[in-house]
């Protein structure tokens, strides 16, 4: 095992282990909304009717998945990965520009994702009808929208971490 300090020293960069730490502290978040979500869906009787019985409610089902999926289960393994391949490697990352980008577009469109679920969710839950069916389309698309931002957040991750085991830091 290297030794702390013979690890490259941009390893060990403050704004680094700050958005690392980030990823870390997001994934506890959505843990514990995800958890205290899926507690009020099976401890309220009502609450978990609406979502088994009402014409739109899987969509708060998929919210709920989503925020454990891409919440907490990937928040913890991209920060784990950020943690460990610059040191399996004894490189720093290539690019931090990327991790911000990765960190806050991967957040938004998960944010945006689960709202618009839920929303949709509730909305179609009451009246299927013709105008709430739209809405519901409109919003889904919005799904679509920020699923993609998801996407392409976790295509940046790949692309970073491959050119971190490859070729280390970017040169300026």
């Amino acid at each position: 095992m290297t030794p702390q300090s013979s690890l490259h020293p941009a390893i060990n960069d403050r704004e680094y282990t700050t958005f690392t730490l980030l990823f870390v502290y997001a994934c506890i978040t959505y843990a514990i909304i995800g958890f205290s979500w899926g507690a009020l869906m099976g401890g309220i009787p009502a609450f978990r009717m609406f979502v088994d019985t009402a014409p739109h409610g899987r969509l708060i089902l998929l919210a709920h998945g989503h925020i454990n999926l891409l919440g907490w289960v990937e928040m913890a393994i991209f920060g784990a990965i950020y943690y460990f391949i610059p040191r399996l490697v004894n490189r720093p990352i290539y690019s931090m520009t990327l991790v911000k980008v990765h960190f806050w577009m991967h957040n938004v469109g998960l944010m945006g994702m689960v709202i618009l679920f839920t929303t949709a969710g509730f909305i179609g839950g009451y009246d299927p009808g013709p105008e709430v069916e739209a809405t519901v389309t409109h919003l889904m698309a919005g799904v679509g929208l920020f699923g993609t931002l998801v996407l392409l957040a976790n295509i940046i991750w790949g692309y970073n971490i491959f050119k971190t085991g490859k070729h280390g830091a970017e040169t300026p």
